[in-house]
């Protein structure tokens, strides 16, 4: 399909939503920068439609997001968290591809009781296969929300045609990557990526470590402190992995103790 088909496509997806919208939720667009957001972002603008831009600070996301959000979407809101991730970390450990909480707390939040425009694509990951255009969210924290997807059947080539087309300008992190998102997510599979992305943001790396280091000193109790004996350097090392605990520390064997937390045995 060409671009022309796909933006009124988009444009016909949006108008659908906005009908649809008979609870008369507030409607917001989110921006992370990046190059879906980017190509929302200007559908949304050409077609003249009433909508608040936001872009939820996640505290991680690759240096000079923030400064190309000021300086290129001064119409979009820059959302602040009550919690930074590292203060997450230190609260609650660190983020798992089964337990990722950080999402909730980080950028969930903005969505809730609103209907939001998104930039999602499904062929940014088989997770985000099958889903509808107009999704109402069903977790009842979210009270009712409804995610709008425009341009969720865009491929990867179609995007960046339009970008190209457009004389859209990108955030740095495209120099050395094709995603903008949190820095060393724990979502992402490809192999060696998330350390990576982690040499083009040390302080991030230096951040979490240091993080998790508090962490643990102020949660003895913590699977991963007894795993580490609360060694900050190796608690990253086994988080990007992407291994269970009981895998990477396999010499272990922990034993649970009620009240008291856990203790390993050789």
């Amino acid at each position: 399909m060409d671009l022309k088909k796909l933006e009124l496509r988009a444009k016909n997806i949006i108008l659908m939503a906005l009908e649809d919208n008979v609870n008369d939720l507030p409607i917001v667009a989110g921006n992370s920068g990046g190059k879906d957001s980017a190509v929302l972002d200007f559908i949304l603008k050409k077609y003249w439609f009433n909508y608040k831009s936001i872009y939820t600070n996640t505290t991680i996301d690759p240096k000079g997001t923030i400064g190309h959000i000021r300086k290129y979407y001064p119409h979009t809101t820059i959302l602040q968290p009550k919690e930074t991730f590292y203060q997450l970390i230190e609260r609650k450990g660190l983020p798992t591809r089964l337990n990722r909480y950080c999402c909730e707390f980080l950028k969930e939040y903005a969505s809730v009781g609103k209907m939001i425009f998104e930039g999602v694509r499904s062929s940014e990951s088989h997770k985000r296969k099958g889903r509808n255009y107009i999704h109402i969210d069903d977790r009842k924290w979210q009270k009712g929300a409804i995610h709008v997807y425009p341009i969720y059947d865009w491929t990867d080539e179609n995007v960046y045609e339009y970008i190209d087309l457009n004389n859209i300008i990108l955030p740095p992190v495209y120099k050395y990557s094709d995603r903008l998102g949190c820095v060393a997510c724990c979502a992402i599979s490809r192999k060696g990526h998330r350390e990576k992305e982690l040499e083009y943001n040390p302080l991030v790396r230096k951040n979490i470590v240091k993080a998790i280091t508090r962490g643990m000193a102020k949660n003895p109790q913590w699977k991963l402190t007894c795993a580490t004996d609360g060694n900050g350097e190796l608690a990253i090392l086994w988080w990007l992995s992407g291994k269970t605990m009981n895998q990477y520390f396999d010499q272990y064997n922990f034993v649970g103790k009620k009240g008291v937390g856990w203790e390993k045995d050789i």
